[in-house]
């Protein structure tokens, strides 16, 4: 099973890529709803403009002299009046939803306890219903159907889901090209301590700029300096080393052999003396040899000191 990385444990770039198309997901979705409920909110509007004028169209019917459920043939919206005594007429074709339950309906206009000029919206049953009271007391009713306005608000929402889906597309595909233009100074850099790593050169790299990246790159040629000059002193110590051992190493060697060859029978015979005499140079080469050792552990030490 292939393991989930985090976003910590993803690379820069990777990670670049991913907050790019977050950002550019919620700038989408912020804009998206925005557009989507402000268009929503304007159908709406509209719509109950539209019901308002159908509403005073029919009043003006009524105030002219006419029946108020005789209507203008300019009229298309679902119309109807409650009468003073609380009875529900609508106009012919108009019966139906939203007028099928008259009882229904005059309940929520007596709820809405309307005065003259005041008006009162529902939706009822797919049905967006407005009711103004008239002068005369009687309550008309216009209602138009919401289907036409849930299917322009479908239609804005599959728009608005492609167009985010390419603008984030677009995102991701800008923010891979800047992560890869951004990060390819540190690319340079990485490859150049992968070579110090693998072939011991210390070249510096050249630093362009004077952006972060560039200073990192003079920081790191400042540790390839140093790096290079305590090279160099581990180089004199070795060679100062073996120049201060070479000599009681050299004496200790061909004492060391004298008195291995005393105790070959063909070998030079030694008086006790002379053997003694012998013995005491070799201890004191091997103390000799023991100090210069610790003298050159100390200046190790003292380099590693200096160069941290």
């Amino acid at each position: 099973m292939a393991e989930v990385l985090t976003l910590s444990q993803r690379s820069l770039q990777a990670r670049i890529v991913v907050v790019t198309a977050l950002v550019a997901a919620l700038a989408v979705v912020a804009s998206a709803a925005a557009i989507y409920f402000v268009t929503e909110r304007s159908l709406g509007e509209q719509a109950e403009d539209r019901l308002g004028r159908t509403a005073d169209a029919v009043i003006g019917t009524a105030v002219s002299g006419g029946p108020p459920w005789v209507f203008s043939p300019a009229v298309s919206s679902r119309v109807a009046v409650v009468t003073s005594s609380g009875q529900l007429v609508a106009a012919a074709g108009a019966w139906g939803a939203p007028f099928d339950d008259p009882t229904a309906v005059t309940g929520w206009v007596n709820s809405a306890d309307l005065a003259e000029g005041d008006t009162a919206t529902t939706t009822v049953d797919g049905y967006l219903m407005l009711a103004k009271a008239a002068p005369s007391g009687e309550i008309v009713l216009a209602a138009e159907a919401t289907a036409r306005t849930a299917s322009l608000l479908r239609k804005l929402l599959v728009g608005l889901t492609i167009l985010g889906g390419i603008v984030t597309a677009f995102a991701i595909l800008a923010g891979s090209a800047v992560a890869r233009t951004g990060l390819r100074p540190i690319r340079r850099l990485t490859g150049a301590m992968r070579r110090v790593a693998v072939t011991d050169v210390l070249a510096p790299i050249p630093a362009v700029g004077h952006d972060e990246i560039a200073r990192l790159t003079e920081r790191y040629n400042e540790m390839l300096a140093a790096l290079g000059q305590s090279r160099e002193r581990q180089r004199a110590l070795v060679s100062d080393a073996g120049a201060q051992l070479l000599t009681p190493l050299t004496a200790l060697r061909t004492n060391l052999e004298l008195l291995v060859s005393t105790s070959d029978p063909d070998g030079p015979e030694l008086g006790d003396a002379e053997r003694d005499s012998l013995a005491a140079d070799v201890v004191g080469q091997i103390d000799h040899v023991s100090h210069l050792v610790t003298e050159l552990v100390d200046r190790a030490r003292l380099d590693e000191t200096a160069t941290r």
